[in-house]
């Protein structure tokens, strides 16, 4: 009983910790002069990494004409990642994860080795730069079309 009631005190103490770093983010880019804008994505990328003990953070948008391209425009990453190009190919190197984005799902990859045979691309190339577990949220305004994502990816060990 006094472990559980432990492993719900620790459970509740994070979840408070995590909403407070949202609430505090959030409210710094209220009245943000446009030339700090990426400099806050930043830095939140970082705090969200930090709390989560995750490796590395990356937004992309699509520019507008280049569909096949995934502009990467803020990009947090601790020390020891493996370096991420500016400007990268998403379709070829991700298509199974750009498809799925694309569509408006949240992709959830816990395990690389664990995506289905028709994303053995996307398999390699997370590989080839260090991914283990990743997360990619696509961002649209109001339901309107896809116009980035939102990446969270765990190098070091695997994660759900």
């Amino acid at each position: 009983m006094q472990e559980s009631i432990e492993t719900l005190r620790t459970e509740l103490e994070g979840r408070l910790r995590f909403e407070t770093l949202l609430a505090e983010t959030s409210s710094r880019f209220i009245n943000l002069p446009a030339d700090r804008i990426d400099g806050e994505i930043e830095d939140a990328q970082r705090h969200i990494c930090e709390l989560l003990d995750l490796d590395r953070s990356a937004l992309f948008q699509l520019p507008e004409g280049e569909p096949r391209v995934k502009l990467l425009t803020c990009l947090y990453q601790s020390k020891g990642s493996p370096s991420v190009s500016e400007r990268l190919n998403a379709t070829d190197l991700f298509p199974w994860t750009v498809q799925k984005a694309l569509s408006g799902e949240t992709v959830t990859i816990g395990k690389v080795s664990d995506l289905p045979s028709q994303a053995a691309r996307d398999r390699e190339n997370y590989r080839l730069y260090g991914t283990k577990s990743t997360v990619i949220v696509p961002l649209s305004i109001g339901g309107g079309p896809i116009f980035g994502g939102l990446t969270f990816v765990a190098i070091r060990e695997e994660r759900d």
